[in-house]
Parts: structure tokens; C-alpha cells; sequence
């Protein structure tokens, strides 16, 4: 086995090198793996294919994710894959069992965000519940101790209750460590890892299995040299070199053989001088002043974002008409994305500007999640005034707004609330007698199918069945279609929410789905149930993809690829600092 390092600054053509290689060795009887992190998996798939013409029968790209799942279905494996949601739901389920024996950690939308993160982390390294007893055998401080004491008994009940059932995404790469000695897959393939900053514990000991199996190992990594600085604060490439000289480490220990590495020095990306110079002086602690003039490189100071948006708008609107640029041309990153993108989208909109902004819409101001929301609120709250009131307001009930109007003023004035709504037929006040029976007509609209979906939940009020009848009660109120007509309406005016409306009843379908694979018959309350419900819903954004080629691009800093862009703008940037508003 072979391991190479190929190695340059940004814009040196790393990536040109990689796939210039493969078109090299395509025509091989080798099966070629390009690795990738997720997040750049389909601009490497797309780089593959033009590089190669779509040849590229032997060459695919795979993360290590993808790897492990496809392992997993050769060596068989019939533990059930568990949801990012459904960790999430199942860690809030130990919280509320458990709420008594933890110190420092309750129930709530945070802390389970939390656990679920550190449970994360200590699989990503490779800490298991023994050395985590022993980290606390060893603290000293007596809240950190009562911290790790809380996390080593989340922890415990979450393996106890995953155990024999479910499959943690997490546990995926060790499984794939474990069995690539076990399958024929990659043996004497060509690897081309791409795209990463470093690696997790797991990831590297994956590769130090490939390097036994592997025909060759080749790792292109963004860095100056391979020799680290004295003082990392100084290295902004120091993380990157610590990787490098650990996979080279791997690779004495297991006797692989190291090829010369391969250092790109030139750079193609910066195509005028004083990005050039940006690039090699921004992190220099010596540097000499720029003595040129200045043509391509521009500040503005705006007095707040909507002036700092309005600028670029301006800006965009003056390359495209005069200057000849396609708004694909044009890219703006920022580390604000939420804070920047409604002002973004609004201000581009008055200036005819289209935008595709990178980023997932939180699910749970979806009107159908609401819909769903405040019917199961509505037995947890007892049928109180807000919750009846938020389950009619989202206008899948079929009652006209002139109607909830009147409801509305006539609920307020006489108190109406709690058995109010389902025990008799209203007759308070004076009110017109046809005023009375419309509104009776419109309470039992209302009531009549909740007291029915109550009592067919309350015969077996487990999340099995609770998520059936949710799903069979969307059904028979038409809401799938409804939700059709709606988005046909909206479409035209805003494309965006009514691709969401599509998209929404689809994602439902799966949370549903997640919560009965993960809860199956045990009981719960419409309180719990609720709760499982928004953790899901928070963390199922609806992504997006571009509706057109020629559009601005906005993107986060840390997930967005911008080099292919001819400008770019950067939003967000005050007091030296590039970091997010807390």
C-alpha cells in the first residue's frame, strides 16, 4: 500500500490535480474511491463527471458515511437505523424518566440538545462508558464530576434503550473500522480523500484499515508545509498538519509506503494582484504595506445590515447592466446567515435580483406542523380558549374567516373554554337566535372530529397508535390536498413556501414514521407525544434546492463554496472580528 500526500495553499489546484490523476488511471481494471465530507459529496460528483466525460464507470464518490452504510449491507446488519430526530426524542425520553437521579440536567429543548451532542463527540472519539467512569473516578472539581456524572447515566440508559434495536449513526464508522477486514470492497482500490480539515478518531482508524487492504491512499490537504510552527496561534494551517503527520505516523506503524508528497506552489484562483498578495500577507505577523493602487478589493462601513444589504443590492445591479457579469457570477457569504436572510431576500426582491440562499427553514413555523401541533395541545391544554383558537386559525377547519371572527368575540365575552366547548350547545347572552345556531354549527365543525380523534387515541394511547390515527385523522380532513390547492395559490406570488407546502406533509410522514420505529407501544401522553413532535420538528429544517442557474448565491462561510464565483461579498464583519452575533 501506497500513501501520498498532495498538499498547497487555497486556489493551487489541489482539486485539478486530483481529478487531472484520475483521468490519468480511469482506464485501469482499479474501482477508484473519491472521499469526500458530506457537504462537498455533490461538487466532487459533478467535478467526476466533467473531468471524465462521464466515463467514470470505475470512479465514484463516497463519504465515510456512505462507506460505512454500504459495509453494513454486505456483512448484514438488522439493527434499524435510528433518525438524528430520533436520538433526539429518545434522549428526551430518558431525561423525563430520569428527571429525579439528574443533578444538573431537566427535560427541557436545550439540555437535550446537549446530551445529544456530547453523546455525539464521545462516540466520534471513541469514549466508551468505562472510560468515561474512569474520567469521573478522576475528577477533582466537584460540579464537573456531578456534570460527567449526569452524562455517564444518559448515556447509559441511551445505549441500553439503542441496544439490540437501533443503529446510531454515529456508530456507523466503527462498525466500518471493524469490517473492512471482512469485505472485498475496497481491496486494491485507489483512494482520493479530499476536502477535510482533519479527522475524528474513528476516521482515522477507518483509514488505517483501508491502508491495509488499499492499493493507495492519496490525501490532499490545504497547507503551506508539512513542518509544524512553534506557536499554532501563529499556524493558521496547524490543525491541518497535525492530521497529516498523524496519518504518517499510521502509515510507519503499519509499514505502508510513503511517496514523495506533492506541494502545489503556484496559485490559479486570485486573479488579480491584490488578492494575490491578500492571501500570502492576512495572516503574516511581518508584512510589507500594499503599494499599488488599489482596484479590486473595496470596504463600506454601513450604519446597519438593512444599509449594508441595500449597498450590494446596488452593487449587484451595477455589475450585471454595466459591466457585463451573470448574477451566477456573483457570491455573498456570511457567518449571519439567519439573521441576514429575510433582509436579503426582501431588499433583493425590490430589485429584481434572484437569490438562492443556502440554508434550511425551520419546520416548526410550517403551517401544517402548527396544524398538527395544536390539535394534540388542545387535549394536553384541556381545551383551552389559545389552543382550540390556534387549531381554527390555521384555516384547514373549512370555516371562513367571517365565521372565526365571530367565534372569537363571542368565545372572549362569555369565557369559553375547557368543557365549555364540547358539554352543551351554547345559549349565553341575548344573541340572535340565528346568530346562536351558527355558532353551534360552527363549534361542532370543530369539536365533533376532535372528540373523535381523542377517543380512538385514548383506546391505546401508545405512539404507535397516537401516530396512526394523527396520520388517518390528516387523511379523512383532506389536509394532503388541501395543502396541494394551497401551494398552487401561493405559487405564483411566493415559489419558495409553496414548494414547502409540498414538500411538508412528505416530512410529517417521516417524523411519524421515526416515532413509532423508535417508541413502538409504550404509552405516552399527549403532553410527551407533543413534545417529541417540535424536538422533531426543530431539528427537520426543509432544505432547498437552487430554482434557477443564474441567481445570486448566499452562503454560510464554513459550508459554502464560493471560488467559482467572479465577486464575492462579505456581510457580517465588524470590530476585526468574522464570528457569529450570540
Amino acid at each position: 500500500m501506497k500513501l501520498k500526500i498532495i498538499y498547497g495553499k487555497a486556489g493551487s489546484g489541489k482539486s485539478t490535480y486530483l481529478f487531472n490523476y484520475i483521468k490519468e488511471i480511469i482506464q485501469k481494471p482499479q474501482k477508484i474511491y473519491i472521499i469526500t465530507p458530506e457537504q462537498f459529496s455533490f461538487t466532487a460528483e459533478r467535478n467526476l463527471l466533467e473531468s471524465t466525460k462521464g466515463a467514470a464507470i470505475n470512479a465514484e464518490v463516497l463519504t465515510f458515511s456512505r462507506m460505512a452504510y454500504r459495509v453494513i449491507n454486505e456483512v448484514g446488519n438488522n439493527l434499524k437505523n435510528i433518525e438524528a430526530f430520533g436520538k433526539s426524542m429518545l434522549i428526551y425520553d430518558i431525561l423525563d424518566e430520569n428527571k429525579k437521579d439528574l443533578q444538573f440536567l431537566g427535560k427541557n429543548m436545550q439540555n437535550v440538545e446537549v446530551a445529544g451532542k456530547t453523546i455525539t463527540e464521545l462516540k466520534k472519539h471513541n469514549i466508551t462508558e468505562d472510560k468515561l467512569s474512569e474520567a469521573i473516578e478522576k475528577a477533582e472539581d466537584k460540579f464537573l464530576k456531578m456534570k460527567l456524572q449526569d452524562i455517564e447515566e444518559i448515556y447509559n440508559k441511551y445505549e441500553e434503550k439503542i441496544k439490540e434495536n437501533f443503529l446510531d449513526e454515529n456508530d456507523t464508522l466503527t462498525i466500518l473500522a471493524d469490517n473492512i477486514k471482512n469485505t472485498d470492497m475496497f481491496k486494491n482500490a485507489v483512494f482520493l480523500i479530499d476536502e477535510f480539515a482533519g479527522f475524528t478518531p474513528q476516521e482515522y482508524r477507518i483509514i488505517e484499515e483501508l491502508m491495509k487492504t488499499a492499493k493507495e491512499i492519496n490525501v490532499i490537504m490545504t497547507m503551506d508545509k508539512l513542518q509544524k510552527e512553534i506557536n499554532q496561534e501563529t499556524d493558521i494551517f496547524y490543525s491541518n498538519k497535525i492530521a497529516i503527520n498523524k496519518l504518517l505516523d499510521i502509515a510507519k506503524i503499519n509499514n505502508a509506503e510513503v511517496e514523495n508528497p506533492v506541494y502545489l506552489d503556484k496559485s490559479y484562483r486570485f486573479k488579480n494582484e491584490e488578492l494575490r498578495y491578500l492571501e500570502k500577507n492576512i495572516y503574516s505577523n511581518i508584512y510589507k504595506g500594499y503599494d499599488k493602487e488599489n482596484e479590486n478589493i473595496k470596504l463600506f462601513l454601513a450604519t446597519n445590515p438593512y444599509s449594508e444589504v441595500e449597498h450590494i443590492a446596488s452593487q449587484i445591479i451595477e455589475e450585471v447592466r454595466e459591466n457585463g457579469y451573470r448574477y451566477k457570477d456573483i457570491g455573498i457569504i456570511t457567518k449571519n446567515i439567519e439573521n441576514y436572510s429575510s433582509l436579503i431576500k426582501a431588499i433583493f426582491s425590490k430589485y429584481d435580483i434572484p437569490v438562492y440562499i443556502d440554508e434550511k427553514k425551520d419546520l416548526s413555523q410550517n403551517i401544517l406542523i402548527k396544524y398538527i401541533i395544536s390539535i394534540l395541545d388542545v387535549f394536553a391544554k384541556n381545551w383551552s380558549y389559545d389552543s382550540v383558537m390556534a387549531y381554527v386559525k390555521t384555516l384547514f377547519c373549512d370555516i371562513s374567516e367571517k365565521d372565526i371572527y365571530m367565534l372569537e368575540n363571542y368565545c372572549k365575552k362569555w369565557g369559553i373554554k375547557y368543557s365549555k366547548w364540547y358539554k352543551d350547545d351554547w345559549k349565553f347572552g341575548e344573541e340572535n337566535e340565528n346568530v346562536l345556531k351558527k355558532l353551534n354549527e360552527t363549534r361542532r365543525k370543530i369539536v365533533e372530529p376532535l372528540l373523535e380523534f381523542k377517543e380512538k387515541c385514548i383506546k391505546d394511547q401508545s405512539a404507535k397508535n397516537i401516530s396512526s390515527e394523527i396520520y388517518n385523522f390528516l387523511i379523512k380532513q383532506n389536509i394532503d390536498k388541501k395543502l396541494k390547492e394551497k401551494a398552487k395559490k401561493i405559487e405564483k406570488e411566493n415559489a419558495e413556501i409553496g414548494k414547502e407546502y409540498e414538500t411538508s406533509f412528505n416530512t410529517v410522514i417521516k417524523i411519524l414514521d421515526e416515532i413509532v420505529k423508535v417508541f413502538g407501544d409504550e404509552k405516552t401522553s399527549f403532553e410527551k407525544y407533543v413534545a417529541f413532535l417540535k424536538i422533531s420538528f426543530s431539528e427537520n429544517g426543509l432544505g432547498k434546492i437552487p430554482a434557477g442557474l443564474d441567481q445570486v448565491t448566499v452562503g454560510d462561510v464554513d459550508r459554502s463554496r464560493s471560488h467559482k464565483v467572479k465577486i464575492i461579498f462579505i456581510i457580517g464583519v465588524n470590530d476585526r472580528k468574522f464570528s457569529k452575533c450570540k
